[in-house]
């Protein structure tokens, strides 16, 4: 015959036994469009340059650097998530909280609605935190009531806040601007005297010309001008040389 204190020990035993399974059971049967649990774990192990490149991989975005609607999406999830880590959320926090937001904002990107009508999906879906016995589907009763307060807050200073910013992005696409210059560089030409040819803006050309670099026709010109020259200066001084003979013979 089992004493009181052992049957109240089993009894124990078994609540506690049925309370893991129903944790468990609730985690199981849990199912997260965004994030899987799994997902979510690694994501944890990561840095915040970490969760940015993964987040990029989940988001299939490979043009975060020019797609301007990419680089914010990716900033959204990267900023919540790190914000609900540094909350200390468990795993499963995590992946409802970011269920959270991507429903909220595929809300707003694809169905187009407006804030008020956001506020009130935010509403319908914090219904039931702090009452373990409500286990509607879609609810995040899984977490207390002081977290779902400083999950509201934060929505109110990221999305919420700058609401009309993303209706923009979302409604107006930007176009694909390129942006690019065309420069000509011509390079100075060899020179054919010994110094380098001059700058376009350093001296006119015809004073150069005429001046530094002659042509070869006037190099010609001016070697049988001195030729002539010496000819001519040659024959003089011979007229000179005979006459000074003459004066001196007797």
């Amino acid at each position: 015959m089992a004493t009181p204190s052992l049957r109240s020990s089993n009894m124990a035993a078994s609540e506690s036994g049925v309370q893991e399974d129903v944790v468990n059971e609730k985690e199981d049967s849990l199912t997260f469009a965004f994030l899987s649990l799994t997902q979510v774990s690694s994501l944890l192990e990561q840095d915040v340059n970490g969760v940015q490149s993964k987040m990029e991989e989940i988001l299939n975005f490979s043009e975060c650097q020019t797609n301007l609607k990419e680089a914010v999406l990716v900033d959204y999830y990267v900023s919540g998530f790190w914000w609900g880590k540094e909350r200390n959320f468990t795993s499963l926090q995590l992946a409802g909280f970011m269920e959270l937001l991507h429903n909220l904002m595929d809300n707003l990107e694809t169905r187009h609605v407006t804030l008020e009508e956001n506020l009130i999906e935010l509403s319908r879906t914090m219904t039931g935190i702090g009452k373990s016995h409500l286990t509607r589907k879609g609810s995040l009763n899984f977490f207390t009531v002081e977290q779902a307060k400083d999950i509201i807050d934060y929505l109110k200073i990221s999305l919420f806040q700058h609401y009309r910013l993303y209706e923009y992005m979302f409604k107006f696409p930007r176009d694909e601007m390129v942006i690019c210059a065309q420069q000509v560089i011509e390079t100075v030409k060899p020179a054919d005297t010994p110094f380098p040819a001059p700058l376009e803006e350093g001296i006119p050309s015809a004073f150069h010309s005429k001046y530094l670099s002659p042509p070869a026709v006037l190099l010609q010109d001016t070697e049988e001008t001195k030729a002539e020259i010496n000819e001519m200066l040659k024959v003089q001084e011979e007229a000179y040389t005979a006459k000074i003979e003459i004066l001196e013979k007797p």
